[in-house]
């Protein structure tokens, strides 16, 4: 009987780890803003426009830049530094996000690459009093050899936060 159960276990394949593997894995998006690391999940991410028109809107929070066109579609854009109480600068790009069926872009300084994540590596941020941007945050990644610190953020937050 002992035999058999090695044998069963045994016969789990490369081709099945591998599944294991990647199904345990996520696709993020890194983007930098004032050279800190933000991660988001690929299935959020919609768009990377390298140049767009915002449209200033008076009367709005002051982390919201406007609303650009985006093919007849209005889009609220988010500055993110703004967001983060960093000192403005000229952003680079946007990415266009979608959070149930409502999009929203947030400028940031540039977008870096696609990762995949392992989800069960991300850790919890750590608890800091009287930080309201952490809610933002909804774990952090060491990215491997050395690459940083990624910050996970948490879309959304990000959506009521507007």
């Amino acid at each position: 009987m002992a035999e058999d159960v090695l044998f069963a276990v045994q016969n789990e394949t490369a081709d099945d780890v591998e599944t294991k593997q990647i199904e345990e894995t996520k696709k993020y998006l890194i983007f930098h803003s004032n050279e800190i690391l933000f991660g988001i999940h690929s299935d959020s991410v919609k768009e990377i426009l390298t140049e767009s028109k915002i449209t200033f809107i008076p009367v709005l929070p002051e982390h919201i830049s406007g609303v650009v066109n985006l093919r007849g579609l209005i889009v609220p854009i988010i500055d993110f530094r703004r967001l983060l109480s960093q000192p403005p600068e000229e952003n680079s790009c946007t990415i266009v996000l979608e959070y149930e069926g409502v999009q929203l872009g947030i400028l940031v300084d540039r977008v870096d690459q696609m990762v995949d994540i392992d989800e069960k590596m991300i850790l919890p941020v750590p608890y800091q009093n009287g930080q309201s941007v952490q809610n933002l945050v909804s774990g952090m990644y060491s990215l491997p050899d050395n690459g940083g610190t990624l910050m996970m953020l948490d879309i959304a937050f990000l959506y009521h936060e507007q």
